[in-house]
């Protein structure tokens, strides 16, 4: 399968699965966005990694739990490409709390960043696609940690 010319965004993209989707894409291909809230040393690595393999890189601070960031993904990969073919929404957070402690506050962020942005980074990828004429791709992916048994009584969450 063949992925060039084609222009991937991925959310979570600096580490752990992410990296590997991004690495995976690159030697099919395509052209690439990472997203990336933290670990700035592990995105410049990563861009260096898939910069070795031919294609295009672009590394986007942003925090996918803002619309307005999210939009930021896409308009990047529209600016730096001219397009954008495939969006993954792969950025998650946990909150390793029992469900007798969570705050609010951690309830919240693990909303926003696991289910708002995979909703809202669809929409706005789906608008541009759409825009474009050409179709496209919207991968989801989740991640779970069942083999990692907790005493307490755990929230959702983990």
């Amino acid at each position: 399968m063949s992925l060039k010319g084609k222009v991937a965004v991925v959310t979570g993209g600096n580490t752990g699965i992410g990296a590997a989707i991004v690495i995976g894409l690159a030697k099919q291909g395509a052209n690439i966005v990472i997203d990336y809230r933290s670990h700035p040393d592990a995105t410049e690595a990563l861009e260096k990694k898939v910069a070795t393999l031919g294609d295009q890189v672009l590394g986007v601070e942003a925090d996918v739990s803002s619309t307005k960031d999210l939009q930021l993904l896409v308009d990047s990969a529209v600016k730096k490409f001219g397009r954008l073919d495939i969006f993954v929404n792969n950025a998650g957070v946990e909150t390793r709390t029992s469900i007798l402690t969570t705050s609010e506050a951690q309830y919240v962020k693990v909303l926003d960043v696991n289910l708002k942005s995979a909703f809202f980074g669809t929409q706005i990828a789906a608008k541009q696609m759409i825009k474009q004429g050409g179709g496209g791709r919207i991968i989801n992916i989740t991640s779970v940690h069942e083999d990692w048994p907790e005493v307490d009584p755990e929230n959702w969450t983990d």
